[in-house]
């Protein structure tokens, strides 16, 4: 590997705090042989462990209510001079869970350069056809993989009109879907969704009710409803959505939990 490799995460304003940063440091340190910087691009460093490299949120030039429907901040990530030009860049949200090595993510991003974006999973309907029949729904932004000095438009053409931008693209991941260079997928099965792909749809939840993990995902994403932290105390309460919803710790995301909250 030649290239410098840097894994990212964002961390504005309150939805999550600093242990959930902390945590998905400690995993990727575990889960990835490369040597690498983990960089967190945040508005408030309080709290954060001394091996999170720091970097000061830049200017986001759009109204701050707008962050919070767009997820704008994201944009950050492809700022010119943030990372070095040829840099090898795996952003990562602060809410997933590492379950295989990184290794082949960063491999994927050395040899075939361009964006890598997770395919946005389908409803349950479409799994009994084969991807390729499945309707495109766009790329979900939850874990990007791409060559910092390919991408720095997405900033730079983003600040030039952000409230074009907005009314385009309305939110950060459709706007990198359709506006990144020779964008791809990951390849499929890499990123599971933890709420669509380890929770039964209601009434099959009542009948299955334990939550095991999608075989061969590297990486479980808790996108929406609900968080890890949701489901890692002990007692028999109810977490999830209307439809898709589970009671009382989830034993792998507890012991994940626990496990990267207690190493220091």
């Amino acid at each position: 590997m030649n290239r410098p490799v840097s894994v990212v995460c964002l961390k504005w304003g309150s939805p999550y705090p600093p242990e959930y940063v902390n945590v998905l440091q400690r995993a990727v340190k575990d889960h990835l042989s490369y040597p690498h910087r983990f960089v967190c691009i945040t508005d408030s460093a309080a709290g954060l462990s001394p091996n999170v490299e720091i970097v000061p949120l830049p200017e986001i030039p759009i109204e701050r209510p707008k962050w919070n429907t767009g997820y704008w901040p994201k944009l950050a990530i492809f700022k010119k001079g943030v990372f070095a030009e040829n840099e090898i860049v795996l952003y990562l949200d602060v809410d997933i869970l590492i379950d295989q090595p990184l290794d082949a993510f960063v491999d994927l991003i050395d040899r075939e350069g361009g964006l890598r974006i997770i395919r946005e999973w389908n409803p349950d309907i479409w799994r009994l056809v084969p991807i390729s029949m499945r309707p495109d729904r766009g790329g979900n932004g939850s874990v990007l993989g791409f060559i910092a000095s390919e991408q720095t438009h997405l900033f730079d053409d983003f600040a030039a009109d952000p409230y074009k931008t907005d009314t385009d693209f309305h939110i950060d991941q459709l706007y990198i879907t359709l506006q990144a260079a020779n964008r791809k997928y990951w390849p499929e099965g890499w990123c599971a969704s933890f709420r669509r792909s380890c929770v039964p749809h209601w009434p099959l939840n009542l009948i299955w009710s334990s939550i095991r993990k999608s075989a061969g995902a590297k990486m479980f994403i808790f996108h929406g409803t609900p968080n890890p932290t949701d489901m890692i105390a002990d007692g028999n309460y109810r977490w999830g959505t209307k439809w898709r919803y589970g009671f009382g710790p989830v034993k792998w995301v507890q012991d994940y939990w626990r496990k990267y909250t207690r190493e220091a």
